[in-house]
């Protein structure tokens, strides 16, 4: 079948294409997997096994767009530029000229503006990239809605690469927000402001600000406005092949393991049994699903290539001999039982949902009484202190 009887074919099934000759579907992607309503711009490329697009999806509305196994929920939008692999809920969006890559996922409603750069990048609901940014090896938490939602300025680097060891590494990640609390919907905003950055791995508490034009290199609390931090001017021996405190940086890990394999538990627990029968948005929570497996064996990597670097005795040596047994308990992606309130909440939630503009998940959330809400939050937050015990090896 050549590219213009694929079109056709698409066009035959509904889907929007204004421009045909201006669109390319590749032969690997399956035309049962773009859907009636959804929309391929003019400049548009379509690849991958993998890609899917559910009812008013659209692609390409800022310019030439290449999308390459990515799943896009009703209503989401990718602008222009290069994705491959990222996984977009409903309304989601990325603007112009973006580049997303492998472990890219954004919730309901969460968004990127133009120029910026996403990988091992989560997003939960509403939270907003602003342009200019590159945040790779991040979650990001926090708001209650469209109207109330965590961001990141404009100009803001999250740097994800030390020069320790033989080649450097990224065992890096940084959780603003966190998933055990953040996926309810019930915490303050975070804001990170523009033209700043975070060296990671680090973690911000919901409700705090770091102010503008500033980088931090450390751990905030919750409910502060950060101003200006700075390190005083000087110079040290520098050994490279020296990890000042590992321990410290193998909790760090430890504990943004726990919070993917929280938030897959959420998806496999709670999102796909509110799904119902709606064939697309299954599909996409099944995608985010296989997503956060992923991200979790990425972090394992990231952590091995850091841990083989270490050099020198003391706790870089107990760590190089925990390690392999550490790496098997860091893959097993089970977590705790949902407790009895929310397998109750959950099946009394309507099996056809009301139309909303961000899908079921949303509203039913926003009607969980509290003690429901306790016993989900605990029930996550096992999930990441059972990882984070593993930093006491002996």
């Amino acid at each position: 079948m050549t590219n213009a009887e694929r079109v056709q074919v698409l066009l035959d099934r509904g889907v929007v294409i204004p421009a045909p000759d201006q669109v390319f579907v590749d032969a690997d992607v399956s035309v049962d997997a773009i859907a009636a309503g959804s929309v391929l711009h003019p400049g548009t490329r379509l690849e991958g096994a993998r890609t899917f697009m559910a009812p008013g999806a659209e692609a390409g509305s800022a310019g030439p767009a290449t999308v390459r196994n990515c799943v896009l929920g009703h209503g989401a939008k990718l602008g222009s530029g290069l994705f491959e692999g990222a996984v977009l809920f409903d309304g989601a969006s990325f603007g112009p000229c973006c580049h997303a890559r492998d472990g890219t996922l954004l919730e309901e409603g969460a968004s990127v503006a133009h120029a910026s750069g996403t990988k091992q990048t989560v997003l939960l609901p509403f939270a907003t990239l602003g342009s200019n940014i590159n945040c790779c090896d991040a979650l990001l938490a926090g708001g209650t809605g469209p109207q109330d939602h965590s961001e990141i300025g404009s100009g803001f680097i999250h740097f994800n690469f030390t020069p320790h060891g033989v080649a450097g590494d990224k065992a890096t990640p940084s959780l603003f927000g966190d998933v055990p609390r953040g996926v309810w919907l019930r915490e303050k905003r975070i804001f990170l402001g523009g033209a700043g950055g975070v060296v990671g791995p680090a973690q911000v508490g919901f409700g705090t600000v770091l102010a503008a034009g500033s980088v931090w290199r450390r751990n905030k609390g919750e409910g502060v406005l950060a101003l200006a931090e700075r390190l005083p001017e000087r110079e040290l021996v520098f050994n490279a092949s020296r990890e000042g405190r590992p321990r410290e940086k193998l909790k760090a890990n430890l504990r943004y393991i726990g919070n993917l394999c929280a938030l897959r538990a959420f998806h496999q627990e709670v999102r796909l049994p509110l799904a119902g029968q709606d064939a697309a948005r299954r599909h996409v929570v099944q995608a985010a699903i296989a997503l956060l497996a992923a991200s979790v064996e990425e972090r394992v990597k990231q952590m091995d290539r850091w841990i083989q670097g270490l050099n020198g005795a003391g706790e870089a040596e107990a760590l190089r001999r925990a390690w392999p047994h550490l790496a098997v308990a860091l893959r097993r992606l089970e977590c705790a039982a949902v407790p009895d309130a929310l397998r109750a909440a959950l099946r009394a939630a309507p099996s056809h949902p009301a139309a909303a503009t961000f899908g079921p998940v949303i509203p039913w959330l926003s009607a969980l009484p509290e003690a429901t809400l306790t016993a989900g939050r605990e029930w996550l937050a096992v999930s990441v202190q059972w990882r984070i015990a593993l930093s006491q090896y002996e």
